[in-house]
């Protein structure tokens, strides 16, 4: 028996001479040390390029309690806040301050918070339009906040939702992330990453993920998804990446299943199944996941090394190309479809 911790063990099988006595009891001095968190050590964190979204393995929050944190925590959480409220668009001299309340934002308590102030959330949103006289570093960084902030968040993402942002009735978080979506002068790589992650969050209700596929957005995220293009750029295979999650995610795995959402029932994503702005947006990405995953699989042939951002890549695609396999039947999509 382990005395430090009351459990029976097992001896281990070591060879002994003939006539060596057996002990009967294992003593252990002291119990293994627990590993420790130095004072200044940062706190790992969820990496905006990792949607982890599975409904089959992600944990699902309970109702919303505001819960007391230290004076010095909020006295910043309340002066970052106030930094926004004193500018009327962001700049790039605000980009210590939105970097800061991301790092909070990943906190349930804050990200909420973030999401219930007006002012704040009317500069964000604002700073995504691509038509904005913000940079695309601040946009990126407006982008990266706020999906962290309702990042399986339900509470903030409601509270982002139930804001009116302006006179101007287009301006919403999905028309200015279908906006940046279709900017064609965008080339920013990371800024394009950083939209799908919040197009992701979003579509964690059913109302907006509508919005998203009758507005045309599964054909623009096709576009630049450009499976036909060889590249061995990281920043690219990222994205693609990041674009068959959204879809492995949000859609496919969604449809056989209630448990696709997070602030919305499986009875009412269902509807979507007969939607034909689905199914015709879909039907683009058949061949996509199959040549794509051609494509990765003849460099391999070629004996070329690939980074880890592509092999992350081929696996994501691949499970997402498995995913549209699976419904395609259900769904009465990808009769063309080559087999890979």
């Amino acid at each position: 028996m382990n005395l430090a911790t009351g459990l029976k063990e097992a001896r281990l099988n070591v060879p002994e001479q003939p006539g060596t006595p057996h002990a009967d009891l294992v003593i252990i001095d002291e119990p293994p040390p627990r590993p420790s968190i130095k004072e200044d050590e940062p706190v790992a964190e969820v990496s905006e390029l990792q949607d982890q979204s599975d409904p089959d393995t992600r944990y699902e929050r309970g109702p919303y309690h505001p819960v007391a944190f230290d004076a010095e925590e909020s006295s910043l959480f309340s002066s970052l806040i106030a930094t926004l409220h004193s500018t009327t668009a962001l700049s790039t001299t605000d980009l210590p301050t939105l970097s800061a309340l991301q790092d909070l934002a990943h906190s349930v308590h804050w990200g909420v918070a973030l999401a219930r102030d007006t002012t704040v959330n009317q500069r964000l949103v604002s700073a995504i339009d691509p038509g904005s006289a913000a940079s695309a570093e601040v946009r990126s960084a407006a982008i990266l906040l706020l999906g962290t902030a309702i990042h399986n968040n339900p509470d903030a993402l409601d509270a982002l939702l139930s804001h009116s942002y302006s006179s101007e009735a287009s301006m919403t978080p999905m028309n200015n992330v279908l906006a940046a979506l279709r900017d064609p002068e965008q080339d920013n790589i990371m800024l394009k990453t950083r939209t799908v992650f919040l197009l992701s969050q979003l579509c964690q209700n059913t109302e907006q993920l509508q919005i998203f596929v009758h507005s045309g957005g599964l054909v623009r995220l096709f576009d630049l998804f450009e499976p036909e293009k060889m590249t061995f750029d990281d920043g690219n295979y990222k994205f693609r990446a990041k674009a068959a999650n959204f879809l492995h995610d949000r859609i496919l795995s969604s449809l056989g299943s209630a448990n696709g959402q997070v602030s919305q029932s499986g009875s009412e994503f269902s509807r979507l199944k007969d939607d034909q702005a689905l199914l015709n947006g879909l039907e683009l990405w058949c061949n996509a996941f199959t040549i794509a995953l051609r494509n990765h699989i003849s460099v391999g042939m070629r004996g070329e090394t690939l980074s880890p951002a592509a092999d992350a890549a081929y696996e994501g695609i691949k499970e997402a190309n498995q995913k549209l396999k699976e419904a395609k039947v259900q769904l009465r999509v990808c009769e063309s479809e080559s087999e890979l």
